[in-house]
């Protein structure tokens, strides 16, 4: 009976493939290169965040990781910085390296539309993408509840992923926890450390950084062991 059935597969195989030779190739995205994090220990787990790809960069000292990406990228490319609760910081970040004239920070909840900060910053992330003018756009919800955030469909997260994929820019979205999952190109997971006090200042914490997953493959269960970040943001 399996051998049957074995053929009668090769068989259909073979009638497809005659008839639409393409019929089974891999697809695979074109690598479209990347852009460094600027933290060496991270660098060397996942190369950076994708162009034409969407990144998740969740959990604790994420805030740092994007200063430090936002500093680093935007010396070569133009960014953009939708901020879904008007919780960044440009003083930290110019003070960490960031060309602020070559950022375009998005405050959301700073005008009289009826859109809550959610959407707002979703409707401005599709119209920066659609623009193409951005090597970077970073949309920060951090700072929006995970119970709102859990109920974004998941149609929302692969329109993004199918229109980035489209553009030589960086997607990268900066969560509490990860969302968008096959949609995602890149998933990066920190967790924190033991942290480090000058009285009662906070000069750095320890991370660890899990790459969750990475490219088509999904729970690389690759990780980097606890390093040392000086403090920016928690």
């Amino acid at each position: 009976m399996r051998e049957e059935k074995a053929k009668l597969v090769a068989s259909l195989r073979a009638e497809v493939e005659k008839r639409i030779p393409s019929a089974f190739t891999t697809c695979r995205r074109e690598f479209r290169g990347s852009l460094p994090t600027g933290i060496s220990a991270i660098d060397s787990l996942v190369q950076g965040v994708p162009m034409g790809g969407l990144t998740e960069i969740c959990g604790a000292g994420k805030t740092s990781v994007l200063v430090s990406l936002l500093a680093h990228a935007s010396h070569e490319h133009f960014c953009a910085l939708v901020d879904a609760r008007d919780a960044f910081d440009p003083v930290t970040a110019e003070t960490a390296g960031t060309d602020l004239s070559r950022l375009l920070w998005v405050r959301c909840g700073k005008t009289k539309q009826k859109l809550r900060p959610l959407e707002q910053a979703f409707k401005v992330a599709d119209m920066l993408l659609q623009s193409s003018g951005f090597g970077l756009i970073v949309v920060d919800l951090s700072d929006i509840a995970e119970k709102i955030v859990r109920a974004v469909p998941i149609s929302t997260w692969f329109r993004f992923s199918r229109v980035v994929e489209k553009q030589n820019t960086a997607l990268v979205f900066i969560e509490q926890q990860a969302h968008a999952t096959s949609c995602a190109g890149q998933v990066l997971k920190l967790t924190a450390g033991p942290a480090t006090f000058s009285g009662r200042l906070l000069t750095s914490f320890t991370l660890s950084a899990d790459l969750i997953r990475n490219g088509e493959k999904k729970s690389v269960q690759s990780a980097t062991p606890g390093f040392s970040i000086k403090a920016q943001w928690a």
